[in-house]
């Protein structure tokens, strides 16, 4: 019985986590990513025909996210979708029936397993609202971690999207066209700040305007040196300065703090180190070095306590 729920449990959260990798997690890989773009592209240009179904398990966790209660604002939900690069229409129903069927799957996985060890009732009961509860927040985690590991991914590119994007403001293309350049130059060594690049030109196309489009940019990614250029480029235009002279400013100040940066996380090293050293490794060497003398010491101690 042991066996078979400890199977059924792990099957279980298998599903659980592949469902959410296939619908959530985009494929990084820049052969598949062209692919896909050629498909895309040979699509566009046949007439539209129906529009593809999405998968059962994606039909069917946006269902339960349609009739489950939640506390989250639907806002703050949709931010944190878009700053960890998940732009489905479908997405928050998806991430909210995750939930949902999360929770379920730690709750009765949990009671199933304290089952099968014959432990006390009561205990195992709130021991499985606990697990609930955990596996209704680990998407919440997992969607932080993520829009976080895509923030710092966007800040380290940057300052050579801004170099490469002053090579082409100087050679005479304008800042619409640079955007729309450095953006498809990028797709291979920063596929997420490439998105947002051609995202803000997208936007521009359908007849926004650049500053809006600009400060939609910094909104949607919160990286805050994003924030700082759309500041820069907005007043420049407005203000009618050279855009190339601000650029190649605002990119040096870019490479100053990606430097600094480093040299603080090199910094940090030592005291983060102070941590395992104390508790694991100077433990783990007295042990080692007083053991042996502790040892006579109480040998010691209790033959002259027999005499």
């Amino acid at each position: 019985m042991f066996l078979i729920s400890t199977l059924l449990l792990a099957v279980a959260l298998g599903i659980g986590f592949l469902a959410l990798y296939q619908i959530l997690v985009r494929d990084r890989d820049p052969v598949t990513a062209r692919l896909r773009d050629l498909r895309t592209r040979a699509l566009a240009a046949r007439p539209k025909l129906e529009a593809e179904s999405p998968s059962p398990v994606a039909q069917l966790l946006a269902s339960l996210g349609g009739f489950l209660p939640t506390g989250e604002d639907k806002e703050a939900l949709q931010s944190g979708l878009v700053r960890a690069g998940i732009r489905t229409e479908s997405a928050p129903m998806i991430f909210l029936g995750a939930k949902g069927a999360l929770a379920v799957v730690f709750a009765v996985g949990w009671i199933v397993l304290n089952f099968a060890l014959a432990r006390p009732i009561g205990s195992i009961f709130f021991s499985g609202m606990v697990a609930g509860v955990v596996g209704f927040y680990t998407p919440t985690l997992w969607l932080w971690m993520r829009g976080e590991s895509r923030r710092g991914r966007i800040q380290q590119a940057l300052p050579d999207a801004l170099d490469l994007m002053v090579v082409c403001v100087e050679a005479g293309l304008g800042l619409t066209a640079a955007i729309e350049r450095v953006g498809r130059e990028i797709a291979i060594a920063s596929p997420a700040l490439s998105d947002e690049f051609l995202l803000v030109n997208q936007e521009i196309r359908a007849g926004l305007s650049r500053s809006d489009s600009l400060r939609r940019l910094a909104r949607r990614t919160g990286v805050e040196d994003l924030y700082a250029l759309s500041a820069m480029l907005i007043q420049a235009d407005k203000l009618g300065t050279s855009i190339a002279q601000s650029l190649r400013a605002h990119a040096e100040s870019m490479r100053t703090k990606r430097r600094q940066r480093a040299e603080q996380q090199a910094r940090k090293a030592g005291i983060k180190l102070a941590f395992p050293l104390v508790f694991l490794i100077f433990p783990a060497l007295l042990i080692v070095i007083l053991g042996p003398a502790a040892i006579q010491l109480m040998d010691a101690i209790a033959a002259q306590n027999a005499h």
